[in-house]
């Protein structure tokens, strides 16, 4: 009797502690340096370049050959209830920065993320995926686009697009411990947004969880307003085939990154309005904070959590209000993000117990 496979039986594991010294070397997939994900949703294509001659002229009505001319790897990963593990490692893929601060000597760390300085490399690390019995390992990954979002009582959730060198091997390897931790749920979320002269973006590590950190004064509390929230980051990843790499890319360039914001607020003024028609500069933050991350004596100042920052943004489209018969007026916004000149475009801190992401092998 045949044994059909099921869906949920799936294993992915990523190298989300350790990036490829040279890209496409691949890692070596073993604690400390990688993981297991759990709780998620993974696709993959091979969507390789295949050549064949039935365009040419070869005595016959079909073509009679087939070779492939590039192999290729993308995936989509997405995490409906988002871990701080999954977030701070592929964020840090995607935007390529990240920098860990240790809270004293306790294992609590605050991990920065900013993109890097256009130009810089983004950092690529493997990825090992086990579907219906089949194993491969994908080296050569980078992170080409990162969308997170949240909806009012929900959790934050996470999506992210892969693309590999196109190098893949079956595979054998055992499979990494996945990280233990709770999910990032929205009600333990606060949201600001600060407008003009008033932004002052603070910086890591002196931000402050729970508290806000874009504002000289005091600004907007978004929170008990705000109904969902979506960022938007890419990198417009491209694949560098060349002369002389065989059937992979040599490397993955980027293009001209773009980030943005949306959100929906529950109407309650004429205020948001004003900021589009006069065009205010505007700041946003999210800031998450959960549970302490070590409770023990002495405990941690650091609480599982993120802190997403967006310096300067502007309200796109008029956030006219918009309302059925029977619904509560709302208000969707749709945002630019700008670069102000001294912070980068997007900030996003992220808090668990893990030492260090995307580290040099």
């Amino acid at each position: 009797m045949t044994t059909l496979k099921k869906g949920w039986d799936r294993s992915t594991m990523m190298s989300l502690f350790l990036k490829e010294a040279t890209y496409d070397a691949g890692v070596l997939m073993t604690a400390p340096g990688a993981c297991s994900m759990k709780a998620f949703d993974m696709s993959v294509d091979w969507p390789d370049i295949v050549a064949t001659d039935k365009d040419m002229i070869t005595g016959y009505e079909h073509g009679t050959d087939q070779e492939i001319l590039m192999t290729a790897a993308k995936m989509t990963y997405k995490e409906d209830n988002v871990k701080p593990n999954s977030l701070a490692g592929l964020a840090a893929l995607v935007l390529g920065s990240t920098t860990p601060t240790q809270d004293g000597a306790l294992t609590a760390y605050r991990h920065h993320i900013v993109p890097v300085t256009y130009g810089t490399a983004l950092p690529s690390i493997q990825v090992e995926d086990k579907f219906a019995g089949l194993q491969y390992a994908y080296k050569g990954v980078k992170g080409d686009r990162l969308k997170l979002s949240g909806k009012a009582g929900g959790f934050l959730s996470m999506e992210v697009d892969l693309l590999g060198s196109g190098t893949r091997a079956t595979s054998a390897t055992e499979f990494a411990a996945s990280i233990t931790e709770s999910w990032l749920k929205m009600g333990s979320a606060n949201v600001w947004m600060e407008t003009g002269a008033n932004i002052s973006v603070v910086s890591s590590p002196a931000l402050s969880q729970g508290s806000e950190n874009i504002s000289s004064a005091t600004p907007d509390n978004l929170g008990p307003r705000l109904l969902s929230f979506e960022f938007l980051w890419d990198n417009k990843l491209k694949g560098q085939p060349g002369f002389g790499g065989g059937l992979v890319f040599q490397d993955i360039d980027s293009g001209r990154r773009t980030g943005g914001l949306k959100f929906t607020l529950e109407f309650s003024s004429d205020t948001e309005l004003a900021y589009y028609t006069s065009q205010v500069a505007c700041a946003f933050e999210l800031n998450l904070k959960g549970a302490q991350i070590v409770t023990a004596s002495p405990a941690s100042t650091l609480y599982y959590g993120a802190i997403l920052q967006i310096p300067l943004f502007k309200l796109k489209p008029a956030p006219l209000p918009k309302a059925g018969p029977n619904d509560t007026v709302t208000q969707e916004f749709d945002c630019e993000i700008y670069d102000d000149g001294t912070n980068t475009a997007v900030i996003l801190d992220v808090f668990n117990a893990q030492a260090a992401y995307l580290a040099a092998a």
